[in-house]
C-alpha cells in the first residue's frame, strides 16, 4: 500500500477495521528516519490530518505517530485537540516527547481551557514534562476545590521541583486537607529527592528537616532521615 492510500485509509479508518494502513503508513514513519524530505513531508500531511474530518480513530493513530516525529512545528496542531475528550490523551501522548518549549507553551495554555478529567490529563503531562515555567499556574490548582485536581496539581509540583515548588507545597502542606496533606508530603519528599539530586543540599535538607517532625507518618519521618543524612554528608 503506497503512502496516499494508507493515508486515505487512516483518514476513515475505525477501530476493529483492518489495520492495513496503520501498519504501512507506520513503517513510512519508522523509514522516513532515512529520508528527511519523506519526514518532512509525512509530518505535514498527518498534522493536516488532524485539523480534517478525519475519523476520531484515524486521528489518534495520526497522533500517535507524530509522537515519533513530531516536532515543534507540530505543537500548535496537537494543541487544537487537548480539550477535547476524545483525543486529548493522545494529543497529550505526542506532546509529551515532543522536546523543547513549544509543547510545554501548548500545555500551559490548555490549562485555563480544560475541565474534569481532561484537566487532571495535562497537569500530569506538564509534571512529566518538569515544566517550570507551569509552576504559578499549578500553585494556584492546589487550591482547586476538587481534591483530584489538587491533588494532581501537588504531585507535579513536586516532579518538576525548585524553589518555586518547594514553597508552594510547603504552604500547602499547612493548608491542606488530610486526603491532600497525604499528597503534598509526598511530593514535598519528591522534590527534596530533586533538590538532593541538583547538588542543592542545604535546600533539600531543610525540607526534610521539617518532615522529621513528630506529627508526620512514621514513613515519611524514616524517609525525611534518610534523606536529611545524604543530604549532610555530601
Amino acid at each position: 500500500m503506497d503512502v496516499n492510500e494508507a493515508l486515505k485509509q487512516i483518514a476513515i479508518y475505525k477501530y476493529g477495521q483492518s489495520r492495513k494502513s496503520l501498519i504501512a503508513l507506520a513503517d513510512y514513519v519508522r523509514d522516513s528516519y532515512k529520508n528527511a524530505a519523506r519526514r518532512k513531508e509525512l509530518k505535514k500531511r498527518l498534522t493536516a490530518l488532524l485539523s480534517s474530518d478525519a475519523t476520531t480513530d484515524g486521528k489518534r493513530f495520526a497522533c500517535k505517530q507524530l509522537s515519533i516525529i513530531g516536532t515543534a512545528q507540530e505543537a500548535p496542531a496537537l494543541a487544537e485537540l487537548l480539550t477535547d475528550e476524545k483525543l486529548s490523551h493522545m494529543a497529550r501522548f505526542a506532546l509529551e516527547r515532543i522536546p523543547g518549549p513549544a509543547a510545554n507553551a501548548a500545555l500551559r495554555d490548555a490549562l485555563g481551557k480544560a475541565k474534569g478529567k481532561v484537566l487532571i490529563g495535562i497537569i500530569n503531562s506538564l509534571g512529566q514534562r518538569r515544566d517550570r515555567r507551569a509552576v504559578g499556574a499549578l500553585t494556584k490548582l492546589i487550591a482547586d476545590p476538587d481534591e483530584t485536581v489538587s491533588g494532581v496539581a501537588a504531585a507535579a509540583l513536586g516532579k518538576i521541583g525548585g524553589r518555586r515548588a518547594a514553597r508552594a507545597l510547603a504552604k500547602a502542606k499547612a493548608e491542606a486537607s488530610p486526603k491532600l496533606r497525604r499528597i503534598v508530603v509526598d511530593a514535598c519528599l519528591q522534590c527534596a529527592e530533586r533538590l538532593l539530586a541538583q547538588g542543592r543540599n542545604d535546600e533539600a535538607a531543610s525540607i526534610y528537616q521539617e518532615l522529621c517532625a513528630s506529627s508526620e507518618a512514621e514513613h515519611v519521618r524514616a524517609a525525611a532521615k534518610r534523606g536529611l543524612e545524604a543530604a549532610r554528608q555530601k
